[in-house]
C-alpha cells in the first residue's frame, strides 16, 4: 500500500487539527490501492454484525441472526432501536483486522503502522507518544448507526481516532455522516464519507455516525481505529 505522504501539507494540517480537533486528508492512498480496497470491501470481505443490547457490546453473523425465530429476531432489533432512542448503542458490520492477516485490509493496517505515517500523525496532532494503530473494517448498511459518544475510555491507551474512507460517490443526503458535537450535545461539524481520505480526530471529541437513510443505494465502507501510546 502506497500512502501519498509526500503530497501532504503538514503545516496546514497541523494548524487545522489544532483549531478544530480533527482534520481530513484527501487522496490518502494511491488511486490504484484505494480502488482495489473498495472492490475488496464491497465484494469479498466478510463482516459480522456489531450491536449493543442488554448493556453489552455483541456480535452475530448474518447466518446467526437469520436462524433466529421471527419473534426473537424482532425483539432483538427492537431492543437495539430502543437503546438508540435513549442515545446509547450502535449497529453496523465489522471485522477486526490483525496485522498477521494475509488480506488487503491487513496490508492497509500495516501501512497505517508505518514509521513514516506514525511520525506524521504524531506531528499533525501534537501527540509524540503515538506508537501503533489498531483497526477494524466497517460496513454501514441502510439503518446502521453509531450514537453520540467519545472514544477516550478508562483503561485504554487511545489517543487519536482515524477513519480511512473507502466509499465511492457518497451523497450526504444518504446519511452515514461523521458528526461532531459540543460536550453539551450541540452539533457542530459533520463530514460526509469521502473516498480515499484519512480523517483524524481527538478521542475526546464527541461524535456519532448518523443513520444511513433507507433510500441510500450503496453501503458505507471504511477502516477505522485508534492510534495508541
Amino acid at each position: 500500500m502506497h500512502i501519498n505522504i509526500e503530497t501532504f501539507n503538514k503545516a496546514a494540517l497541523t494548524k487545522q487539527f489544532s483549531e478544530r480537533g480533527f482534520v481530513r486528508i484527501d487522496n490518502f492512498l494511491s488511486l490504484d490501492d484505494a480502488e482495489q480496497l473498495a472492490k475488496y470491501y464491497q465484494n469479498e470481505l466478510k463482516f459480522t454484525n456489531a450491536f449493543y443490547t442488554d448493556n453489552h457490546n455483541r456480535e452475530a453473523t448474518d447466518e446467526q441472526i437469520g436462524a433466529l425465530p421471527l419473534e426473537e429476531k424482532r425483539r432483538l432489533f427492537q431492543a437495539i432501536q430502543n437503546n438508540a432512542a435513549q442515545g446509547v448503542g450502535f449497529l453496523y458490520g465489522r471485522k477486526k483486522v490483525e496485522l498477521t492477516d494475509a488480506d488487503l485490509t491487513a496490508k492497509l493496517l500495516k501501512a497505517m503502522n508505518s514509521e513514516a505515517l506514525i511520525k506524521l500523525v504524531s506531528e499533525i496532532t501534537s501527540k509524540p507518544e503515538l506508537k501503533y494503530a489498531d483497526g477494524q473494517a466497517t460496513k454501514y448498511r441502510v439503518g446502521d448507526f453509531l450514537t453520540r459518544h467519545i472514544d477516550n475510555l478508562a483503561g485504554e491507551t487511545r489517543q487519536i481516532a482515524y477513519v480511512v474512507g473507502l466509499t465511492k460517490q457518497w451523497h450526504p443526503d444518504w446519511g452515514g455522516l461523521l458528526q461532531f458535537f459540543e460536550p453539551s450535545g450541540e452539533p457542530t461539524n459533520s463530514l460526509a464519507p469521502s473516498f480515499n481520505s484519512l480523517t483524524l480526530f481527538d478521542v475526546n471529541k464527541v461524535h456519532s455516525v448518523t443513520s444511513v437513510a433507507n433510500f441510500a443505494p450503496r453501503q458505507r465502507f471504511s477502516l477505522t481505529g485508534w492510534y495508541r501510546k
